[in-house]
């Protein structure tokens, strides 16, 4: 069996799509932020490993912002998952001097 010329693109168009998103870019952004995320949570952690600490926290913003994978953030949500971990942080702050 022969492939017809539009079967051979639309395959080809497939292959790229797939290559596409296994090799998708991950937000500058929140690389930077997710680094600040580790300096805060190795440099405050008490109790807590801060491995744990910061997973409890990448939770937290996945969770507010509904999605399953935070390397697939865009810069809007890395703004909103910046108040989350602001907010986190506050009360991180009013646990400890109470």
């Amino acid at each position: 069996m022969e492939l017809t010329k539009k079967e051979e693109y639309e395959i080809a168009k497939m292959v790229v799509e797939i290559l596409d998103k296994r090799h998708k870019k991950v937000n500058c952004s929140w690389i930077v932020f997710r680094k600040e995320i580790e300096n805060y949570c190795r440099n405050n952690s008490k109790n807590v490993r801060w491995p744990t600490l910061q997973a409890k926290i990448y939770d937290a913003i996945r969770a507010c912002l509904d999605i399953s994978r935070l390397d697939d953030i865009t810069d809007e949500q890395v703004l909103r998952a910046r108040n989350i971990f602001e907010f986190i942080k506050q009360e991180r702050q009013v646990t400890e001097n109470e």
